[in-house]
């Protein structure tokens, strides 16, 4: 089993690969189906490689691994004494009860849901001196014909990395070559062996040109979560704020007491909340908020000097979650960004600026 095989259960995903040495297993899988993640900022899972290094090395594993690595079958077991989660102990026992058993009898891990072509399949054509064999046997033309053979082998090895995908194309294409050996001066024959080579030529380039196409999503893909992380780094701009030409409030004003135990709210804040903008006001749509998720409001001001700004805070906040009939327990937080836009000499130049976003 020199190439790489992957395999499968519906829940886990596993790369395998054998060498000299023994089996060897890739440490991406292994990190993932031991749950040694963690959500980053974007939202994306991604592998704890600092922890995975420090366990590997606590073994006496030296050399320091990622993503593209395969670890020896040893020290699969060793980090799975670090994890105790139940999605680990159900990817122990898949891999101990199904995978390895099944790869040591057949040189091969034959799927308990396989069909009976996928597990004959997995019987003749498990390594590359099997596959040559079966090319070479076969005949030009018939169910045995060397058309159909190979059509058997791409369905087998319909799930194996890009890379060794290409390996074995390139190996048939030797034993192609072999074969036509064989026919001697026979032009039929012949002809219908380099009609398959053409055939196999093609099917390395979809291979090539699926292997560049998967890698520009996947550079897009990580220059998207890039630029997530930014985001969720770079303060918004002012200029994304929605904007209400109204002065902002003093929390200080806000209420007053009738008696020792009773407060009603000011003369003043009745007035600036019966007159503020609601008219402005953008739609839910607009705001493109879920409520029943955490969200961060950002709070910026037009005000006159004589204030404290942090005093405007609790007007804006009731009077914004009021307006769309919302609980202000849902902030998050409260990020004061630009927290004085500028200075304005008159109550009526002043502004209230704000921008609601959910909280990945």
């Amino acid at each position: 089993m020199s190439n790489v095989q992957l395999f499968s259960n519906g829940l886990f995903d596993l790369s395998v690969r054998e060498n000299t040495s023994g089996i060897e297993f890739s440490v991406g899988n292994i990190a993932r189906n031991l749950g040694f993640t963690t959500v980053a900022k974007s939202g994306n899972d991604t592998i704890r490689w600092k922890r995975v290094n420090e366990y590997l090395k606590s073994f006496g594993y030296s050399q320091e691994v990622g993503k593209n690595d395969f670890i020896p079958e040893q020290y699969v077991y060793l980090l799975g004494m670090k994890a105790s989660n139940e999605i680990a102990v159900n990817f122990q026992k898949w891999l101990a009860f199904d995978v390895l058993p099944a790869i040591r009898k057949n040189k091969v891990y034959i799927d308990p849901n396989a069909t009976d072509q996928e597990i004959d399949n997995a019987v003749r054509f498990a390594t590359p001196q099997k596959r040559r064999n079966q090319l070479m046997e076969a005949t030009i033309d018939g169910k045995n014909s060397i058309f159909n053979i190979y059509g058997d082998i791409k369905d087998y090895i319909k799930n194996h990395t890009a890379e060794d995908k290409i390996k074995a194309f390139k190996h048939i294409e030797r034993v192609l070559e072999d074969k036509k050996d064989t026919y001697g001066k026979d032009v039929a024959f012949i002809h219908k062996v380099e009609e398959l080579k053409v055939q196999v030529a093609k099917d390395i380039d979809k291979v090539r040109n699926w292997e560049n196409g998967a890698y520009k999503r996947r550079v897009s893909k990580e220059h998207k979560a890039l630029l997530d992380e930014i985001t969720v780094l770079r303060p918004p701009s002012i200029d994304e704020y929605h904007v209400l030409p109204y002065h902002p409030f003093s929390e200080n004003s806000m209420y007053e007491p009738i008696t020792k135990t009773k407060w009603v709210k000011t003369k003043a804040f009745k007035y600036w909340c019966d007159h503020f903008p609601y008219f402005l006001m953008p739609s839910e749509e607009e705001l493109n908020i879920d409520f029943t998720k955490p969200v961060k409001l950002y709070l910026a001001y037009d005000h006159k000097a004589n204030a404290d700004v942090q005093n405007y805070h609790k007007s804006a906040i009731d009077i914004i979650f009021k307006y769309y009939g919302q609980n202000d327990n849902v902030i998050n937080e409260v990020e004061i960004i630009n927290k004085t836009n500028k200075h304005v000499s008159d109550y009526s130049e002043g502004k209230i600026y704000f921008l609601l976003k959910n909280v990945d």
